[in-house]
Formats: structure tokens, sequence, C-alpha cells
């Protein structure tokens, strides 16, 4: 199996880091023996190679679909909302922005023939739709079921709906917002649980499995959630 190796000085353990434009990277610590780099790959082989098909089967998708063609409209089932999209050329040679107009209206105006830029824009908005959402929705069940964090960043990570830190900082995937309802309460109440288990321990399982009993097929449809985003994100 090809990797790379990466020492991080701050790292105090092995990490394992997937992505899809650099396949596997494995991180040690200053000072770690190399020569129990291979044990290690090997021993988490099934994983890698199982992320590693997702990754390309995602690849392949996306390569399928358009980039290019800017939406006229944006569906958003985590909110139940499908949001029109018009485009108006302004003349500008180089800004552009969205607006919002009326309750489910966005105006992109500027550059408009640029489509990078359009979709730059969009995904600013994206973003700070997530945050007016996903906040309000997490604290609501951090207090119906006893959790505690410290605060919410809405980030637009390309391998993860989101992830805890050991400060208790969780940080929400704003794509959550491409996904069903049940789908997007399941990956906020696994962070929570998160905050209680920094892991993916038998504890944290059963704690997690105990707000969704049905975790295995939630987790089935976490993991295919991809294939609900629209080609002028990536």
């Amino acid at each position: 199996m090809d990797y790379r190796v990466r020492i991080s000085p701050r790292s105090r353990k092995v990490r394992l880091n997937l992505s899809a434009r650099d396949g596997l990277t494995v991180v040690i610590p200053r000072g770690f023996d190399a020569r129990r780099i291979p044990a290690i790959v090997e021993a988490r082989k099934g994983w890698v190679e199982k992320h590693l098909r997702r990754f390309s089967e995602e690849a392949r998708f996306v390569a399928e679909s358009p980039p290019d063609i800017l939406p006229e409209t944006i569906d958003l089932p985590a909110f139940g909302e499908i949001w029109q999209v018009a485009y108006r050329s302004t003349g500008a040679r180089h800004a552009v922005e969205v607006e919002t107009f009326g309750p489910a209206e966005l105006v992109v105006s500027g550059a408009v023939d640029d489509a990078a830029a359009c979709r730059s824009v969009l995904k600013r908005w994206l973003r700070r739709r997530a945050a007016e959402g996903l906040l309000p929705l997490l604290a609501r069940l951090a207090e119906e079921h006893g959790f505690r964090y410290d605060r919410v960043t809405i980030r637009s990570q390309k391998t993860r709906w989101g992830s805890c830190s050991t400060r208790k900082t969780i940080s929400l995937n704003c794509h959550l917002l491409f996904l069903p309802p049940d789908v997007v309460r399941y990956v906020l109440l696994h962070e929570l649980c998160h905050t209680v288990f920094m892991n993916h321990s038998d504890k944290f399982k059963l704690l997690l499995d105990g707000f969704e009993p049905d975790g295995k097929a939630m987790r089935r449809r976490m993991r295919a959630g991809w294939k609900d985003l629209p080609a002028w994100l990536s």
C-alpha cells in the first residue's frame, strides 16, 4: 500500500490521515521509529482501503457532473428549503456578490460570467445559512440531552461532516444542509457524544445509539451523503 510519511513536532502519537487528493499520509512524532510504520499500516489496511474506495467513487461521481453549470435552484433538505437563484450582470469586471430577496430567492450580481467567482460567493452564503440553522439546532440538542460544548465553527470539510476537538470545539460542515433532517440530527448528536468520549469506543457507540437505535443504517446513510451534494460545490 502506498503512503507518505510526515514528521510532526506537535504530534504525540501516530495518526493516519486520508484524503482524496493525497491518499494515505502517516503522521509520526519526532523521534518515532519509522521501522514500526509498515506494521501499523497493515493493521489498519481494511479501514484504509474502504475509505480509498469511497474517495475513488466520489471522484468518478464528480467527474461525471459538470461543475461549471451554476445552479438555478439550491435545494437544502436539512431545512426543507428550495432557493431560487438569479444572475444579474452589472458590468463589473471582477466583483461578484450575493443578496437575499424575499424568503427564498438569491440574486448573484456583478461579473456573473465568472463561474468560479459565482460559486465562491454561493459557498460563502451557504456557510452563513448553515450557521443560521445548524448552531441553534446543535444548542437545542445539547440542552435536551445534557451535553456541553465550548464553541462551534462552520467549515466546508472535504472528508468529514463534523469534528470535535479535545477542547470541545465542534466543527460542522456546511454541506450538511444537503442531507435529510434526520441524518443531520444524527451527525450533530455524533459530535455532541464526542464531548464525552473522544473516540469511537463501545461506550461512545452505546451513548450515541441511545439517541438513534438504528445507528448502523444511519451511519450508512451518512457515509453515502456525498452523493447528494450538487456538482457546483466541487
